[in-house]
């Protein structure tokens, strides 16, 4: 049974398991079944010979086969002093041994061109075709080996391309797959992202850089293997070349070995520029990584160090649009505040207002001196009121203004905190006091620019309060006074009136009372007087009497006329009393506040402006 291994290239080689010729008619049919698979690489090594030729190389193979046991030779291929006949073994120096000496065979079982029946071949001419087959062979076997191994090359060749142009396209495609990495880090897209996406991003260059040293390494060892496939081959070639030439036995075994050196010499030389070629790829490709993970790190901290610049001006830019917003610049708190203050005003000077239109209802006999001083204590009260509204307002406004201030300082500092912060994040140089310093100078100049204008408008409006309230005191003192002079003045003419009206009162009760009593005596005298006459018939009696009755009656209407004259007197001087009086108050009042009675011309007329064109008619009708 003899073996040997069916190989279509390097892939092949490395797949494909031996294929078993065995005895039996299975054992034939599992071959032939196979052989239709087999390439013409694999059929390279397996060329069917002739009767004659297998009969000679099966007693070639078993008198080699004893020799080998016997410690003799030993075929090989390579170099003379591993694989020569002169250098192993127990026989060195010592020819193969002649096929008819082996012992227990005999010639006719073997070959008909051995052994006792030489001399007549020789004489038939025999040998000399055994000398050309021979060489015909040989060549025929050294030409196959060249062509097998021209052909195991040119098979490897496609491989070690392909190889190749694999690493350079998944280095190609991962360089585009860095630079989109990379691309995640541009100006446009460094306020979007974090520290822990900064760090991702070389994370994944690390990534990317192992997967590409992995795919150097593995295009090393494919190359590796290639070659070690490629020397496997071709020894075993020549090997195969190196038994089949000695079993041929055209040339001496030492032309054969030296032959078999030059070929594995000229394949080792292949073999040594291939892997010094690859070599120097691996060496420049490692250079080149090195190069490349230099740059991107190179490129990854000029990048992370754009991304702190970029968070240093968002921090800045984020400071000056919080104290650059509504919420600092104008804020509600504040309008608040004045609203209030205002709303306030607003209703201490209605009261005010309402205090002064009371003032109308204080009219005689309602208006008393402490009336008056009533009035007066509720527009002091209301004075003391609006003044300690002023100072609680604008002192709340003042205390407003410096919390604003400082929270206006915490921003700025918050944000120095942040710029420290950032540094530390960033392995970058930690900013100095000055730098901080000079960083929040724009932001503090304003927010004391802004402190100062809040709080000289919180003076201003306290000082227009303070003088506004000056303004409304001092009349309402005066007119406090006033009203309490003006009160005193009605009291004490109220009394003299009064008194006046209680004395006409008086005398006029008893003119009505003296009156009465008149009134009634007279009237008794008439009636007296009226009775006798009614009751005298005499004519004498009636005419003396009647003068006295008419008498009688002229002193009832006398009396009638005297009491009406008499009240009438008092009734005109009781007016003439108060008139004189009310107009004294009036006098007195008027000289108080400054008036006169004497009549206000009317502002005179102004004549209207003459045009133009009247001057000219007027001229023309001249």
């Amino acid at each position: 049974m003899a073996d040997f291994n069916a190989t279509s290239g390097l892939a092949g080689s490395l797949a494909t398991k031996p294929v078993k010729f065995g005895a039996g008619e299975k054992a034939a049919e599992e071959v032939a079944e196979k052989a239709k698979y087999r390439t013409d690489m694999s059929n390279a090594t397996w060329v069917p010979r002739l009767e004659r030729e297998e009969a000679e190389a099966d007693v070639r193979f078993l008198t080699k086969t004893a020799w080998h046991i016997g410690h003799g030779y030993t075929v090989g291929v390579g170099i003379a002093e591993q694989h020569g006949f002169a250098t192993l073994s127990t026989n060195k120096g010592k020819n193969p041994p002649r096929i008819y000496e082996y012992a227990g065979l005999t010639v006719k079982q073997y070959t008909k061109s051995s052994g006792p029946y030489m001399k007549d071949q020789q004489q038939e001419g025999r040998i000399e075709d055994m000398q050309k087959s021979r060489k015909a062979r040989h060549d025929a076997h050294v030409e196959e080996c060249e062509g097998k191994v021209r052909l195991i090359n040119e098979s490897l060749e496609p491989m070690v391309v392909e190889v190749i142009r694999s690493l350079r396209q998944r280095l190609t495609e991962n360089e585009g797959q860095i630079e989109q990495l990379f691309l995640q880090l541009a100006d446009e897209f460094l306020t979007r992202i974090d520290m822990a996406q900064l760090q991702g991003v070389w994370s994944d260059y690390q990534e990317y850089s192992k997967l590409r040293e992995s795919w150097i390494s593995e295009f090393d060892e494919q190359t590796d293997q290639l070659e070690v496939q490629r020397a496997a081959l071709v020894q075993n070639e020549l090997k195969t070349l190196g038994a089949v030439l000695l079993d041929i036995a055209h040339e001496l075994p030492g032309p054969i070995e030296r032959y078999l050196e030059d070929e594995a010499l000229k394949q080792n030389i292949l073999l040594l520029n291939n892997r010094r070629a690859y070599a120097d790829m691996l060496s420049r490709l490692r250079k080149r990584e090195i190069e490349l993970d230099l740059k991107a790190r190179i490129r990854w901290e000029e990048r992370k160090h754009a991304w702190y610049l970029t968070l240093h001006e968002r921090a800045v830019a984020k400071c000056r649009a919080t104290l650059n917003s509504a919420e600092y610049t104008n804020p509600k708190k504040r309008d608040t505040l004045y609203g209030a203050l205002r709303s306030q005003q607003t209703i201490l000077y209605e009261r005010r207002v309402n205090m002064w239109s009371d003032l109308q209802s204080l009219t005689p006999p309602s208006l008393t001196v402490d009336k008056a001083k009533q009035w007066g204590a509720g527009l002091h009260e209301l004075d003391g009121e609006q003044e300690l509204e002023h100072k609680q307002r604008c002192g709340a406004i003042r205390k407003f203004e410096m919390e604003h201030y400082d929270n206006s300082r915490l921003i700025i500092e918050r944000m120095k905190k942040e710029l420290k912060g950032y540094a530390e994040m960033t392995d970058a140089e930690m900013p100095t006091e000055e730098e901080l310093k000079a960083a929040g100078e724009e932001f503090e100049v304003v927010v004391l620019e802004r402190r100062d204008k809040g709080l000289e408008a919180v003076e201003q409006v306290s000082h227009t309060l303070a003088k506004q309230l000056v303004y409304l005191r001092v009349p309402g003192e005066r007119l406090e006074k006033l009203i309490l002079q003006v009160a005193t003045i009605v009291e004490d003419y109220h009394e003299r009136v009064t008194s006046a009206r209680e004395s006409h009162l008086r005398g006029m009760a008893d003119g009505r009372r003296l009156n009465t009593d008149q009134d009634m005596k007279l009237e008794d005298e008439f009636e007296y007087l009226l009775t006798c006459m009614r009751q005298d018939g005499n004519v004498d009696s009636l005419q003396a009497n009647l003068p006295l009755a008419l008498s009688a009656l002229d002193a009832v209407k006398s009396e009638y006329r005297r009491f009406y004259e008499e009240a009438m007197g008092l009734t005109r001087d009781y007016t003439s009393t108060v008139n004189s009086l009310l107009q004294t108050i009036d006098d007195d009042i008027e000289h108080m506040v400054g008036l006169s009675k004497e009549p206000v011309p009317p502002p005179a007329e102004e004549e209207p402006p003459k045009t133009a064109g009247t001057e000219g008619g007027g001229g023309g009708g001249g």
